[in-house]
């Protein structure tokens, strides 16, 4: 079969390997569509090291089940399915703790290491546990999406405690992960004040993600225009997507009295300086956000209940041949969702 393998930092490859066979408990799957994650690129250039190389990446995918071994009692032949990213050992201190499977001291990491490859080939075997069924109504574009939706989605219904028609959200960063919370956020009737300094990203906030207000903290009278945008209230719910550390520092500023703060945005090994103390005199929270365990059944519900149009978010599709380019394209930020379609 074909397949993106990253060998090392710039070192993207489409190479033939063997094609995959399920164990007992696992499901072959032919992908259909592959999304191309921030991470993925970053992990390319070298900006991030989850991935141990070499690795076939795509954590982002949906595909059909061509066949199953003799333990698999849950999925058959036909099904379109798309999967999580990690596997819990289900029996290190954290597992028996009650963390979630991330947070595994021995997790399996899908996408990210040579024998929990990715989406990005022509075939890819899993473990039944980790798939998830795709409704007949969804688009393979969405059924690709549901893995960066339910990111944002378990940002603010799981860690950011929901969100509710009286609120004012801020949503710092609009990439695809932004634009997702955003929309969330608008489906439940809450303001939204996206903020973000690219003008393609303010484009798709206000036109794809549905954005109230659009704010550039680049500028000067940032802190004053969000005040001035709430009255002097501040936000009630904050999601920090960017990453950045301008951004996150900003949050503190810009929460309410009682404000949740949702760091959602990679930002492993930086250090932020910030007045931590106003979070004590606003009763404001801080949550850390990491992927969305446990959420893929409720993510799927909401995408396939038609509330929002998911398919907008995808700007550029390229065939697997062209993953370089479509690489490069990701390493700009100047476009929405890309897919890969072997």
């Amino acid at each position: 079969m074909k397949a993106v393998v990253l060998r090392g930092v710039n070192d993207l490859r489409v190479e033939d390997l063997p094609d995959p066979r399920p164990k007992p408990d696992e499901a072959l799957v032919k992908i259909r569509l592959s999304g191309v994650c921030g991470t993925d690129v970053h992990m390319w250039e070298g900006k991030n090291f989850e991935g141990a190389f070499p690795f076939v990446p795509g954590h982002e995918w949906v595909g059909d089940v061509v066949e199953v071994g003799p333990e698999v009692k849950m999925l058959k032949k036909g099904d379109r399915v798309t999967g999580e990213c990690f596997i819990p050992c289900g029996t290190c201190p954290v597992c028996q703790n009650g963390g979630e499977p991330a947070f595994c001291k021995d997790h399996r990491y899908y996408g990210f290491a040579w024998n929990t490859a990715g989406g990005m080939a022509e075939y890819h075997v899993s473990p039944a546990r980790r798939l998830h069924k795709i409704p007949s109504g969804m688009s393979d574009e969405e059924g690709a999406l549901v893995e960066p939706v339910s990111v944002a989605y378990h940002s603010i219904w799981g860690r950011g405690g929901g969100v509710a028609p009286h609120d004012t959200v801020a949503v710092f960063g609009a990439g695809p992960i932004g634009i997702f919370a955003i929309q969330v956020a608008k489906v439940a009737g809450a303001r939204v004040i996206a903020v973000e300094p690219m003008p393609e990203r303010q484009r798709m906030a206000r036109e794809i993600g549905g954005a109230d207000e659009i704010v550039d903290p680049s500028k000067e009278g940032f802190l004053p225009r969000m005040m001035e945008l709430t009255d002097g209230l501040g936000c009630s719910l904050i999601i920090e997507c960017s990453g950045s550390k301008a951004g996150i520092a900003a949050t503190v500023d810009v929460a309410s009295v009682h404000g949740r703060i949702v760091l959602t945005g990679q930002a492993m090994g930086v250090q932020i300086p910030t007045e931590l103390g106003k979070t004590i005199w606003k009763h404001a929270t801080i949550a850390g956000s990491c992927g969305s365990p446990f959420f893929f059944p409720k993510t799927i519900v909401y995408m396939s209940r038609g509330l929002v149009d998911f398919k907008k978010i995808v700007t550029n599709t390229f065939p697997l041949a062209d993953a370089r380019k479509a690489f490069e394209l990701g390493k700009r930020a100047e476009s929405g969702k890309i897919m890969l379609k072997p």
